[in-house]
């Protein structure tokens, strides 16, 4: 009996752990170095005096003791470069989404109707966002599985 509880014991804090990992690793990305917070105004994209992030020079540059010369020409420099570089992060966003969207829908292909069914069934439970799950059904729904493998020289 006492072995028991201590297995209990032992899975409920395996379990806390588990959860505080994924908790913790799903708010590592929103959290900031301390002192930035102060800084960031409550409009997104914009700092405490009105630097939006086209602007805005990294933190570590920040610190250097920068005259006001030195930080016009570092705020000219981040409007050049940034807008290009957001736009291709989204452009990889885009193509990575794509691919993850296509690699689920073959997996769906894979599935038999009643797991698909299921599937379904689960996401509208879980309040997914539908757009995503129609695109990934889209293909199933065309009955165009076979296709989807072929485009990616895919084993079956």
């Amino acid at each position: 009996m006492a072995a028991d509880n201590r297995a209990r014991a032992a899975a409920l804090l395996t379990a806390t752990f588990v959860a505080g990992a994924i908790a913790g690793a799903a708010l590592w990305p929103r959290i900031e170095p301390r002192g930035v917070e102060a800084r960031r105004s409550p409009f997104r994209g914009e700092r405490g005096g009105g630097e939006v992030e086209a602007e805005r020079i990294p933190i570590p540059l920040e610190t250097l003791g920068l005259t006001n010369d030195e930080r016009e020409r570092l705020h000219a420099i981040a409007r050049r470069w940034r807008p290009r570089a957001t736009n291709e992060f989204e452009e990889v966003r885009r193509h990575v989404s794509d691919m993850e969207n296509g690699m689920f829908a073959e997996m769906l292909c894979a599935l038999t109707p009643d797991q698909r069914d299921k599937y379904l069934k689960l996401t509208q439970d879980q309040h997914y966002d539908t757009a995503v799950v129609s695109k990934r059904f889209a293909i199933v729904r065309a009955n165009r599985c076979a296709e989807v493998a072929d485009a990616t020289n895919a084993p079956r």
